[in-house]
């Protein structure tokens, strides 16, 4: 296994490799204050739509939303909430919303069902009167709609509790809002038949996936996203908001599975929109209003989840996909106690761990050549390799190596992943110091780390630029490798995930590994391909020869000359 442990850069590497991040180190550092001062979870989210235009008061209803929260809910609302009431309640100049629909996806518990109770509020006993020239309060209705109606009752509940003017116990009448009692006419809570019904007559009531279609209805919360497996019940919704004068659907989840066909679509099809907004806009080859001319710019998605491929512990990833994370009681503690459930991936880190394509690899004949005391024969040699990737915005690179075990066999091991990429050539600087590592499989032509061939010639690396052929052969290589039981690892998160999931494309009718539409980051598993397949199929760089020493200078001793009458003048040297 490549020691790590004395270099600065290549001791935080390894870190992170375990999820200790320096942040989550900082908070953990003194006698029980781990989580009372711990982290705190990105408000941000990690993928979005971006605005036409600043949000301010004036473009946005979300900062009302915040103030009735606070003012008459009594509801402090958490920061990212805040951020996607903010972003989702976007205007357009002409006051209706930006959006007609929103994906919003966030790891479970986090807090969806007080967002969607406070919308739903809001939208009720305020919203409902915005514009009664054209969408008279009699005509307004909320309607909430889940796999089930228990699901769907959650934050119909929480709306209930807040106005019910005939409170069912003396503790909910403890809870209820007078001001909201007193704009309530009557609260149904007939199974079936829930309804909350305001004396201006708009009302919210609450409907199963199943029995979805019904009369049209201006706002719509489908929760649950993930468990459909058809587009049946949001066909049944999201065309019963478009009779309406602005009409909004936000729809809420977390990440799903090769079974959830709608949110597949949906969010597919959003952040190719994001992407081009990317390239085309934040690029500089189109204006905004350039961009917006001709698409659909009324859909938008709001995402909190973990980089693909991360470490099941990688506290940032937690922080990211649950962004609740001190703000109230969940914490980094327990989303760490659920690392080794089965839905870990989709519920606390939000992640998309299954695809329709078939993955390229056998993760079961992979898991059959774990090797904990796998290791690399002492003054064997070493090729490291390197991958990038770009997820939005950000540059993710991985490092990892390949050599021979003593008996033969390739040892392939990933060492380090972590944002950005020009980290890359202190880390390698760092392991040719301490480990000897000088060879540097990469590839080099048409994806990102190509950008990284040159700085790593030019500090005296040998790079073996994998490209061409050897680029359409080394995935295949280490397939077959794999098949025959001629590799070795340890057990690592991130490789064993992405090899588990990881995808490739026909490229000239050969395999190659897909870095932009894997349904997970590759470059884990790339890295330690390229550098397994330079191991075997390039020779090792000739060591020089050494020149020999030169001959021992001979003496030379006259026996011509009286060293007693030497004239310097004629003496012949």
């Amino acid at each position: 296994m490549i020691d790590t442990a004395s270099d600065p850069l290549v001791m935080d590497a390894a870190m992170r490799e375990r999820g200790v991040t320096e942040e989550y180190r900082r908070a953990t550092a003194a006698k029980g204050r781990a989580f009372r001062r711990g982290p705190v979870g990105c408000a941000e989210p990690r993928l979005f739509t971006p605005p036409l235009r600043p949000l301010t008061p004036e473009t946005s209803l979300g900062f009302e939303v915040i103030e009735y929260a606070e003012q008459i809910l009594g509801v402090e609302l958490y920061p990212w909430q805040k951020v996607l009431l903010i972003r989702g309640l976007e205007l357009r100049p002409d006051g209706r919303y930006r959006f007609r629909r929103l994906v919003v996806l966030v790891g479970r518990q986090n807090g969806k069902t007080t967002l969607a109770a406070v919308l739903a509020a809001w939208w009720l006993f305020v919203d409902s009167k915005r514009h009664p020239d054209r969408l008279p309060p009699v005509k307004f209705k909320v309607v909430g709609v889940a796999q089930n109606l228990d699901i769907a009752r959650e934050p119909w509940n929480t709306v209930k509790l807040w106005c019910d003017p005939d409170p069912e116990t003396e503790e909910a009448g403890d809870l209820a809002i007078p001001a909201l009692q007193d704009a309530t006419e009557k609260v149904i809570d007939t199974n079936g038949k829930e309804g909350i019904y305001t004396l201006d007559r708009p009302h919210y009531e609450i409907r199963a996936a199943k029995s979805a279609r019904g009369k049209p209805s201006p706002r719509v919360l489908f929760d649950e996203l993930r468990e459909q497996d058809t587009w049946a019940a949001w066909n049944a919704v999201v065309h019963t908001t478009k009779s309406f004068f602005n009409g909004q659907l936000w729809g809420f989840s977390n990440a799903g599975d090769a079974s959830s066909v709608l949110l597949t679509t949906l969010r597919d099809g959003l952040l190719t929109g994001v992407k081009e907004w990317q390239e085309y806009v934040e690029s500089g080859l189109r204006s905004l209003e350039e961009f917006a001319n001709g698409r659909d710019t009324t859909a938008g998605i709001f995402e909190w989840s973990a980089i693909p491929g991360c470490a099941l512990d990688d506290i940032d990833a937690i922080l990211q996909s649950n962004p609740s994370i001190g703000h109230g009681e969940m914490t980094v503690e327990a989303c760490l106690a659920d690392v080794n459930t089965p839905d870990y991936r989709t519920e606390v880190l939000c992640q998309w761990v299954t695809s329709r394509k078939k993955p390229f690899l056998n993760a079961d004949r992979w898991r059959e050549l774990l090797d904990e005391e796998s290791d690399i024969e002492a003054g064997g040699r070493i090729v490291a390799g390197v991958s990038v990737t770009i997820d939005g915005r950000s540059y993710f690179s991985h490092v990892g190596v390949a050599g021979h075990r003593p008996d033969g066999l390739g040892h392939l091991e990933l060492l380090t992943g972590r944002e950005g990429h020009l980290w890359v050539l202190d880390y390698m600087e760092a392991l040719r110091k301490k480990q000897g590592i000088r060879e540097v499989a990469i590839q080099s032509k048409g994806v990102p780390s190509a950008e990284l061939v040159k700085p790593l010639e030019e500090a005296g690396f040998i790079v073996h630029r994998i490209e061409a052929t050897p680029m359409l052969l080394s995935a295949g290589y280490l397939r077959n490798a794999v098949e025959r039981g001629d590799v070795r690892h340890r057990e690592d998160a991130r490789l064993d995930f992405t090899v588990e999931y990881g995808t490739t494309k026909p490229l000239g009718g050969m395999p190659v590994w897909d870095l932009f539409d894997s349904p997970v980051d590759v470059a884990p598993v790339v890295c330690v391909n390229l550098a397994y397949y330079a191991l075997e199929t390039i020779a090792p760089p000739k060591k020089k020869d050494v020149p020999p020493p030169p001959p021992q200078a001979e003496v030379v001793v006259r026996d011509d000359i009286d060293a007693s009458e030497v004239n310097l003048a004629t003496a012949r040297f």
